[in-house]
């Protein structure tokens, strides 16, 4: 548990100085009443991803599953229409401990093909089929655990947020989106993954 402590203690730390920057933009904001939208923007993300329901199955079932920090990035596409495609990739890093883990970390990586829907200037939602991996390790025996990595599998994930305009042309676009993955290793032991996860991005336009 103290490894544990550590871990989220170097997540948190590394986090803190782009979620500053990221308030010290919003401080800074000025009146966006006037400002037009961007038909392209390309969006870096960080926040926070929770585990939701039962979030493992399988040989190693089991074991507490922590908060995860979160980052991404996706290129979003907006149309005269408000509606427009998104893509992308997120990483999740789970933390695991307890009983039952064979390693410290659960790192969910998946690349995102989506649609987003703009409301006025200031609200969205988005829905997007995930591609997925996920890492952990194996605890095989007495031998030290090895590393493995599941089937490329399919998921969805939909969420929705709003956007803070900030001066030149730039925004903050802070939300909130629920996932859903089942993804499998060689061993056949099957991990279904459910998470909410919360995060602002910043978007630069094209």
């Amino acid at each position: 548990m103290t490894a544990l402590r550590s871990l989220r203690a170097r997540a948190l730390s590394a986090s803190a100085p782009a979620a500053l920057l990221l308030l010290a933009l919003a401080c800074a904001a000025s009146p966006g009443g006037a400002q037009q939208l961007p038909p392209l923007v390309v969006e870096p993300r960080v926040g926070v991803a929770l585990p939701v329901a039962s979030f493992r199955t399988g040989p190693d079932e089991g074991g507490e599953i922590g908060a995860a920090p979160t980052f991404g990035l996706h290129f979003v596409y907006r149309s005269s229409a408000g509606w427009g495609p998104y893509v992308g990739f997120s990483q999740h890093r789970f933390d695991c401990g307890g009983d039952g883990c064979p390693g410290d970390e659960y790192v969910a990586t998946s690349w995102d093909f989506g649609a987003q829907r703009t409301f006025g200037r200031f609200g969205w939602v988005r829905a997007s089929i995930l591609f997925a991996r996920l890492e952990r390790e194996f605890a095989v025996g007495g031998a030290p655990p090895v590393e493995g990595v599941s089937s490329l599998s399919a998921g969805i994930e939909g969420g929705a947020g709003f956007r803070i305009p900030l001066p030149m042309r730039l925004s903050l676009v802070p939300g909130a989106r629920y996932g859903w993955l089942n993804t499998r290793f060689r061993d056949d032991g099957l991990v279904r993954m459910r998470w909410l996860a919360a995060d602002v991005g910043l978007a630069f336009p094209f």
